[in-house]
């Protein structure tokens, strides 16, 4: 058995043949990804003198924006979306941990006011007012 090397952050490294083989495959699934989805290729017709452009199978985002398309601006919605997140994390921790726990367990884990009453053993009435306080305290505490 041969001994097979991979180099790894400059330095060959000793590894098994399974190791090397999906090493060598992955290696070469990523340069497909990267590299040859994002290429067009070429159909020559000798007969017919004639040279076709096969378009490649993904675009890249550069070679997009170098012919002239536009695309919309996602790291403003992914700041906003993070404030939003953030404020409500805020909101959240100012809450008593019975009413912190009904509300993720409303929101966060999807349970029914019906599901949720039964657990705690109260009536659904009581869970759907809790909520509804609660969600008028967490706006007054957003507004602010």
């Amino acid at each position: 058995m041969s001994k097979k090397y991979y180099i790894k952050g400059g330095k060959a490294v000793e590894v098994s043949d399974e190791i090397h083989e999906y090493l060598t495959t992955s290696d070469r699934q990523i340069r497909y990804c990267d590299e040859d989805r994002k290429q067009s290729d070429w159909d020559i017709d000798m007969e017919k003198e004639k040279v076709t452009e096969i378009p490649s199978r993904e675009d890249s985002f550069e070679r997009l924006t170098d012919i002239g398309k536009e695309f919309a601006d996602i790291t403003s919605d992914f700041q906003e979306l993070t404030l939003k997140r953030v404020m409500l994390e805020q909101a959240l921790s100012k809450l008593s941990n019975e009413e912190y726990y009904l509300i993720t367990q409303l929101f966060y884990f999807e349970k029914t006011e019906r599901e949720l009453a039964k657990d705690l053993h109260i009536a659904q009435q009581n869970i759907n007012k809790a909520k509804r306080r609660i969600l008028c305290k967490l706006y007054e505490i957003l507004k602010k």
